[in-house]
């Protein structure tokens, strides 16, 4: 509810409540040729509310319902409802289709790309295309931390070394999503130390591009929740994430695992999908 879209994120969003629109429509249009006929008429005695059914069979003030059939009343008011709701989402569905079909992002993208590499270099465009978007996001070169000799040698499907099986798991799902990600980008944060504040760096496992977004998430993972001391220093760090600005949900991914729950790639694949997607 907190995502603040990109231009180009617009349409897709958009696209997506008009199917949404269109399928309650169809599904408000074949309720209605299912209603009962005629229409519900209410009358209050003393404090009751009664119901009463009006037709072409009856009177003006139609037939009484009794309780034990509140489905027909049911049935009646919200007929009535749909009838009257049913023009409006028409409405709100012409209106996103108008706007979709006269919306061409395409025209912003080829006025940048079709420029000459000289002048593309001297200007900041509207907007970049995802692909330049995630060119530019990789380019930035930083070292990251370095993996001692007697750490067994694990890689990637793109070619990198982790520390571990589960930091191998985690990295081959981002690759195979198409998820940006870089393994140990340093980041500099400030963390309480008694009365003052000290800046450090930390080598967070992955950081990831939510490119849909274009939002950076920092994904940490931690593998040795067992251990009392080791879950103490996760408390500490995650609180001075928090510290600096990242917060679970938010732009910081946790993923856990102890002896007796291991990592899995389906639930890998669930968070990277829920947040980075």
């Amino acid at each position: 509810m907190n995502e603040i879209l990109s231009v180009a994120n617009v349409l897709p969003v958009l696209q997506t409540a008009a199917d949404q629109l269109q399928s309650l429509i169809s599904a408000k249009e074949k309720a209605l040729k299912k209603a009962p006929a005629g229409r519900l008429r209410l009358s209050r005695r003393k404090n009751q509310v009664q119901w009463f059914h009006v037709t072409k069979g009856t009177t003006v003030h139609g037939k009484y319902i009794p309780v034990n059939e509140i489905g027909r009343a049911k049935a009646l008011a919200q007929k009535e409802y749909d009838q009257k709701a049913l023009p409006e989402l028409k409405k709100w569905r012409l209106l996103i289709d108008s706007f979709l079909n006269r919306f061409r992002l395409q025209n912003l993208e080829n006025l940048y790309a079709c420029m000459h590499e000289g002048r593309q270099k001297l200007v900041t465009p509207v907007y970049e295309s995802d692909e330049t978007y995630i060119a530019q996001w990789l380019a930035g070169v930083y070292e990251g931390k370095k993996i001692e000799d007697d750490v067994p040698e694990i890689m990637t499907l793109r070619g990198e070394r982790v520390r571990s099986k589960s930091e191998a798991m985690i990295a081959d799902t981002l690759y195979r999503l198409k998820i940006p990600y870089k393994y140990e980008c340093p980041l500099a944060i400030r963390h309480k130390k008694g009365t003052s504040r000290n800046t450090m760096t930390v080598y967070p496992d992955f950081t990831c591009l939510n490119v849909r977004l274009r939002q950076e998430f920092v994904w940490e993972h931690f593998g040795m929740m067992d251990d009392a001391d080791y879950s103490s220093q996760v408390a500490w760090k995650v609180t001075c994430f928090e510290g600096n600005g990242y917060f679970l949900g938010k732009n910081l991914i946790v993923s856990m695992e102890s002896s007796e729950i291991p990592l899995d790639a389906t639930r890998i694949e669930k968070i990277a999908m829920q947040y980075l997607l």
